[in-house]
């Protein structure tokens, strides 16, 4: 006699779009609550499974598993609280495939974008419950007010409709095609989303190259590495954990270089991360 029993299905993905990390001005932990208090109780309200990178992250290299889970999620949480690069370059790229995103930030943050129907869900930074609460419920209406309307001319937060750029992005069927092909692809396909990223943040601050997303990333890595290293109270374990993050990081940034230089930098500075960990653990 077959079972009766119904087999329960795994809930689809809402990728989170945000810091994974701590943030300097805000509390420690405070995206993490941000993700655990707000994004995930909303997605399951919505009637999704909330997931973030690094949860899915499995080598030191962009896996082509989150790139998958980053275009291919029906759904996305973005949160431009804190005007991360690595958060601008995430969404640059489901943008890019015109893949439905609710933006999210904390009130009193600037407005990122001159793309004026834009929309935003604000919340609180104070992260009380009765604002924790009224935020699941307002993210919960927008995940599902958004993943309803995939597809929907009318989309209002699809940069590619609002700026009339022709059609999105696709991904290449490489069902018989050896992984390694789909993960260049893909990275070309990032480098391009940089690129474009790389131009609007400079055509906002006048130009100058100093503000480029890898001169940035590379000073931030930096000043973490040298913090990181006269660090006294964490313990082993996690100062361990955080050295292979920041290398793993440092990687990702090498291997998406367009510019030799940039490459070079990154690569030196991988070294400095080398001789750290083995300096101090």
């Amino acid at each position: 006699m077959a079972d009766a029993k119904k087999i329960k299905q795994e809930p689809d993905s809402c990728f989170a779009i945000m810091p994974i990390s701590d943030v300097d001005g805000y509390p420690k932990g405070h995206f993490a609550h941000v993700y655990d208090d707000i994004i995930v109780p909303a997605s399951e309200e919505a009637g999704f499974k909330a997931v973030r990178a690094d949860e899915v992250k499995q080598t030191n290299l962009i896996h082509l598993d989150i790139l998958q889970k980053l275009i291919e999620a029906p759904i996305a949480v973005c949160d431009l609280s804190t005007r991360n690069p690595n958060v601008l370059f995430e969404l640059g790229i489901r943008q890019a495939f015109d893949r439905p995103v609710v933006l999210i930030q904390e009130k009193g943050t600037p407005k990122i974008f001159d793309i004026t129907p834009l929309r935003y869900l604000e919340y609180s930074k104070d992260m009380k419950y009765h604002e924790v609460k009224k935020s699941q419920l307002e993210l919960k209406e927008a995940i599902e007010a958004t993943s309803s309307a995939s597809g929907d001319p009318s989309n209002i937060n699809s940069i590619v409709k609002l700026l009339g750029l022709g059609k999105a992005a696709q991904i290449p069927d490489v069902e018989n095609q050896k992984e390694s092909l789909a993960i260049e692809y893909m990275q070309s396909e990032m480098r391009d989303v940089r690129r474009m990223i790389e131009s609007f943040m400079l055509e906002g601050r006048g130009g100058s190259q100093k503000y480029s997303i890898s001169a940035i990333e590379y000073e931030r890595i930096s000043k973490e590495l040298d913090s990181l290293t006269k660090q006294t109270r964490m313990s082993s374990g996690k100062r361990e954990q955080r050295f292979h993050e920041l290398m793993m990081e440092t990687e990702e940034f090498a291997m998406m270089s367009s510019d030799k230089s940039d490459y070079e930098h990154f690569h030196r500075l991988m070294k400095r991360i080398q001789k750290a960990m083995h300096d101090v653990l």
